[in-house]
């Protein structure tokens, strides 16, 4: 089947984005192995005017779901890792040879527990209107789950467009495919972007505020969530869709899993396990990612790898993948987009894909991180008439799910769950939480015995 358009063929103007999706694994990240490998599959001398980054499970689960100072040096990492490996870029196409140069601004950090957004611009001034937005997925809402996004309008002379990104992290297990079908259901209801001044500024500073309650009954619903009609729309994230209609395997039995050395031929090829990925077929069947496309998938199964060297090491060098033995090899990680739409006259434009790649293992996670070159025409799209409306099936104009009106109070009632969650088991299951609480108890029993001898 013939895939999206390449960035080959794309014409100026327009703007190279380049988007990457990573589950964690709740651990610091390694800097010194991402920024060695973040733009080691980027096929473009320059780099790309916008760097965006969909993480999942970002830090443990009381850090993420208190969040604030708590999530912060795990962004912090990301930051630096960004910044040496933009430098090492620069230089090797031949830039000046400066290392505490910042090439890359951050624009949005935005994380609703365990996911995370980030958005880098090589030029800040060149973003207005941002607006950001999220919604819990686990349970009571919380943030273990989800999905958080950005909106916002890029600019260079007269030229603009206007980009929607969202990271989500939806149900796990094999066999919870309906459960990430209503995930997704949950996202394109409730997750509604708000305006978001606390998003821009610092490297590393966190958006905390929902921002300011859009009135959705005076305007017009499809503006405020992920489907605008003005709007472009990339999907990233660790989805996790597995492949389906597998028999259970034994936990001692790996031969059926594909290896590197499989031909095209072999029923263990990459190929004719991808027949089977479910995120496909319900794509397909219009049951999850209303209107998405996806670059052809060409990498190996991007999880679930047991922590064996080596590590860092590219698809063509390995020998073997060292698959877990109690889950199927499955494409959870995967970024997706709506085509360019339809109703916008006298261009022949379209967002053109570059190279759609698995990174190498990292040490720190059972996920490989997933990349993808974009290049988005810089053309406005304005809203289509009403007779074009009326015709066309893309979901900016005809959204799957209309959005949810309580969203706000649902959002606000699972945040306050997520602080007594977060709290709770920050101080009884880490060390540094036991320690305040073993400091806090010295203290009070301290504060006792001086107050009882002041009173004898």
């Amino acid at each position: 089947m013939p895939g999206p358009p390449t960035m080959a063929d794309t014409s100026p103007p327009s703007l190279n984005l380049y988007i990457l999706t990573f589950n964690c694994g709740r651990n610091p990240i390694s800097i010194d192995a991402l920024s060695s490998q973040l733009f080691s599959s980027l096929t473009s001398p320059t780099l790309p005017h916008l760097l965006i980054l969909s993480l999942q499970e970002i830090a443990p689960v009381p850090h993420s779901l208190i969040g604030g100072s708590f999530i912060l040096p795990y962004l912090t990492r990301f930051h630096t890792a960004i910044q040496n490996a933009a430098r090492k870029h620069t230089n090797r196409e031949g830039g000046q040879d400066n290392q505490d140069a910042q090439i890359y601004t951050p624009i949005v950090a935005r994380n609703l527990g365990m996911t995370a957004l980030l958005i880098f611009a090589l030029d800040p001034s060149a973003i207005t209107n941002v607006e950001t937005g999220g919604v819990g997925t686990g349970f009571a809402e919380m943030g273990n789950k989800g999905a958080c996004g950005a909106r916002f309008t890029y600019t260079v002379g007269s030229a603009s467009t206007e980009l929607t990104f969202v990271a989500a992290h939806l149900a796990a297990m094999e066999w919870e495919l309906a459960r990430r079908n209503e995930d997704w259901k949950s996202i394109v209801r409730q997750l509604v972007f708000t305006s978001s001044a606390h998003s821009l500024g610092t490297a590393t500073h966190l958006s905390a505020a929902e921002g300011e309650e859009r009135p959705l009954l005076s305007v017009d619903a499809r503006d405020a969530g992920i489907y605008k009609p003005t709007s472009h729309l990339f999907v990233a994230g660790d989805l996790n869709y597995r492949t389906s209609s597998l028999p259970p395997l034994p936990t001692d039995h790996l031969d059926v899993f594909p290896q590197p050395n499989h031909d095209a031929s072999s029923p263990k090829h990459i190929s004719s396990l991808y027949e089977r990925d479910q995120l496909n077929i319900e794509r397909v069947a219009g049951r999850t990612m209303h209107g998405l496309i996806e670059a052809p998938v060409t990498f190996p199964p991007t999880y679930k790898y047991n922590s064996k060297e080596p590590f860092l090491t590219r698809d063509e060098e390995l020998v073997q993948w060292h698959w877990a033995s109690h889950r199927w090899p499955s494409w959870c990680d995967r970024i997706l987009y709506l085509p360019f739409p339809g109703w916008v006259k006298g261009t022949k434009e379209e967002i053109r894909t570059g190279k759609y790649t698995a990174l190498p293992l990292f040490p720190t996670s059972d996920h490989r991180a997933v990349a993808l070159e974009v290049a988005v025409p810089l053309i406005s799209i304005p809203k289509p008439d009403e007779d074009e409306a009326d015709g066309d099936k893309d979901p900016r104009i005809h959204p799957p799910f209309d959005i949810d009106i309580n969203w706000k109070s649902r959002r606000q009632r699972a945040r306050v769950f997520e602080l007594v969650a977060g709290f709770t088991t920050y101080f009884t299951t880490t060390a540094e939480g036991g320690g305040v609480v073993v400091a806090m108890l010295a203290g009070a029993v301290g504060a006792y015995f001086a107050i009882r001898a002041l009173l004898l």
